[in-house]
C-alpha cells in the first residue's frame, strides 16, 4: 500500500496550470485583476493538499500545456481527460473527478434532441472544440452545420437571443449562465467526458500517488460551497 506524504510547511508549492479557455464556472476570472478561481482551480488544489502540497496557479492558452508540460515548467495540469490532451503519454491521469456532460440548449419551447433524433441543422459551438463521435459524423458528411463563435458564453447568448436555435455548451456553463432566465433550456446530451488532473511522468509524483489523491476526493462535499449549485444529476433526455 502506497501511503501519500504528510503535509508539511517544507513541502514545495506544486505549480498548477489551468487552461485560460475554460468556461465559468470551470474559470471564474477577476475583472478587477484579482486572482483567478473556479472549480477546476478548487478541485485542482484539493488534489494538490491530498499530495502534501500547497500550490500555485498558472493560466495559460491549451495549445501551451504540453510545451509547459514538456519544459518541465509545470508539476500538474487541472481539468483535463486523456481524450483531449495532445499527448497524453506524457502525463499520468488521476482518477475521475467528475463528470462533464455536453448538452443541447435551444429555446424553451424547441423540441428535445434525443439520441435517435435527428440533428439540428446548425448548432452553435466553441472554435477547435470536439463533441463526440455523432456530432463529429454529423458536421463531417454535411447533415449539421457548425457556427463557432469564441467562448461557450457567445454560444449561450446566440440561443438566448434567437440568433441560432440550437447551441452545445457544458451543462455546468449552463446552469451559470442561465441563472436567473428561463429563457432557455437543456434538450438532449451530445457527450459525457470524465474529467481529471495529469501530472508529468517526468516529474516526483508518480501514477499510484496520484491516483489515491485524486480518489480520495468526493463530491459534494469536497467542493467549495459556492460550487456546489452547478453540480448534480446530468440533465437533459437521454
Amino acid at each position: 500500500m502506497i501511503a501519500l506524504p504528510a503535509a508539511t510547511p517544507a513541502a514545495a508549492p506544486l505549480r498548477l496550470v489551468v487552461s485560460d479557455s475554460l468556461p465559468p464556472p470551470y474559470l471564474i476570472l477577476d475583472e478587477d485583476g484579482g486572482e483567478a478561481k473556479g472549480l477546476a482551480i478548487d478541485l485542482c488544489r484539493k488534489v494538490a493538499e491530498r499530495l502534501g502540497h500547497a500550490a500555485t496557479v498558472r493560466l495559460a492558452p491549451p495549445k501551451r500545456l504540453p510545451e509547459l508540460v514538456r519544459a518541465g515548467e509545470v508539476d500538474m495540469v487541472c481539468h483535463v481527460a486523456p481524450g483531449w490532451y495532445a499527448y497524453p503519454d506524457d502525463l499520468w491521469f488521476g482518477r475521475r473527478l467528475y463528470t462533464a456532460d455536453n448538452v443541447f440548449i435551444a429555446a424553451q419551447g424547441a423540441p428535445s434532441i434525443c439520441d435517435q433524433c435527428s440533428l439540428p441543422a446548425e448548432v452553435a459551438t466553441v472554435i477547435g472544440y470536439e463533441y463526440g463521435d455523432r456530432m463529429r459524423q454529423g458536421f463531417d458528411n454535411g447533415a449539421v452545420s457548425r457556427r463557432d463563435v469564441r467562448s461557450e458564453e457567445n454560444v449561450f447568448r446566440l440561443v438566448q437571443h434567437g440568433r441560432v436555435s440550437y447551441g452545445i455548451i457544458s451543462e455546468y456553463t449552463f446552469r451559470y449562465f442561465a441563472k436567473g432566465t428561463r429563457e432557455v433550456a437543456i434538450k438532449g446530451s451530445v457527450a459525457r467526458f470524465n474529467i481529471t488532473v495529469g501530472v508529468p511522468r517526468s516529474g516526483s509524483i508518480s501514477e499510484a500517488e496520484l491516483k489515491i489523491a485524486s480518489a480520495s476526493i468526493r463530491l459534494p462535499q469536497d467542493v467549495a460551497p459556492e460550487y456546489r449549485a452547478y453540480l448534480g444529476v446530468p440533465a437533459g433526455p437521454r
